[in-house]
């Protein structure tokens, strides 16, 4: 067996499992030496998992796919390995189990929603199934939570955005209004602005190392739309040249500080579009136009709304029919 000397150190190249392994030694090994780091390499790689822990593995997963992932898918993967506990962190790949995956999960469910356990479960998988492929392992989620969405009414947006006329984010909530984005409110601009038409292209994002990164593309390929603005809209975003000045989490703080001081459910500026859908439903406005305008992919948020919608009107229409019945009969 041939020993290479490389400058201060020593090397010995050997097939292991069909591998070439470069054995690295400090100094000139005996030949004990060098049949104890055949046997440990041996063992190494014996069940086809490299040595490492499962961060290491989870830190080299998110780097091979830097460049297919957006900004904030990045950002989101380093929050999830965060958030992973130190003892699963830590484990070695070669030791991880089903079982280990499934107290991890478990552990996650006792304080996260059934969503945000759903996506650490979705990065753990593919980091496993990447570098473990042999590990069959089949885990158990919380059962998800019906999904209610909140549609404000009629009254609660003039309430919102009277309060808010005249300051910085009026218009950030004006064109929430007009289904759009906190990630695509904060990048539009009124270079984008074409007559009272808005082409909508970009997104600003929390990206990678938790500072702002601006896409060129949208969400999906329906994101890249054009919407119409009215005048007084058009006219905020030619004065104020931009969506709005700041982080996208900015516009979401205010809407809540808002909605507290006007007394008024609280609501993300997301649910904003589930109004626009509402509306534009009750005006007799065609599916294939309101899913345009918001770049929705599928119908399903919009039935879910319409659903909704449908139930709180079922309901008042209930109240009227009692207190009509309850006014006869007195």
């Amino acid at each position: 067996m041939r020993i290479e000397k490389r400058g201060n150190k020593y090397r010995i190249q050997k097939i292991i499992n069909g591998n070439r392994k470069n054995l690295v030694f400090d100094h000139k090994p005996t030949k004990k030496e060098i049949e104890e780091a055949i046997a440990k390499a041996y063992s190494d790689t014996s069940s086809g998992v490299p040595r490492g822990t499962f961060k290491e593995y989870a830190l080299k997963y998110i780097d091979v796919k830097r460049n297919v992932l957006s900004p904030s898918t990045l950002h989101s993967y380093h929050t999830i390995i965060r958030g992973i506990s130190d003892e699963f962190n830590n484990m070695q790949l070669s030791a991880i189990t089903e079982e280990a995956i499934q107290s991890e999960i478990n552990r996650l469910a006792v304080g996260k929603s059934p969503k945000t356990v759903a996506n650490y479960h979705g990065f753990i998988s593919p980091v496993i199934k990447m570098y473990k492929p042999k590990l069959v392992f089949k885990t158990t989620l919380p059962a998800p939570k019906p999904y209610t969405p909140t549609v404000p009414t009629d009254e609660q947006i003039k309430l919102l955005l009277k309060d808010v006329t005249g300051t910085n984010y009026e218009l950030a909530f004006r064109l929430g209004v007009y289904a759009m984005r906190r990630s695509e409110v904060c990048a539009v601009t009124s270079d984008d602005l074409h007559g009272n038409i808005l082409t909508i292209h970009s997104s600003l994002v929390v990206g990678e190392k938790g500072g702002l990164v601006l896409k060129g593309t949208n969400k999906t390929e329906l994101s890249t739309r054009d919407i119409y603005l009215d005048d007084y809209v058009a006219g905020l975003l030619r004065k104020q040249k931009k969506g709005f000045w700041g982080y996208p989490g900015d516009i979401l703080r205010e809407l809540h500080r808002r909605q507290k001081k006007l007394g008024i459910p609280e609501c993300r500026l997301h649910d904003l579009r589930h109004y626009y859908a509402s509306m534009a439903h009750s005006l007799g406005i065609p599916d294939c136009y309101i899913m345009a305008a918001g770049g929705w992919k599928t119908d399903h948020v919009l039935k879910r709304v319409y659903r909704h919608a449908q139930k709180e009107k079922e309901q008042g229409m209930m109240k009227f029919a009692s207190q009509y019945i309850n006014e006869q009969l007195e």
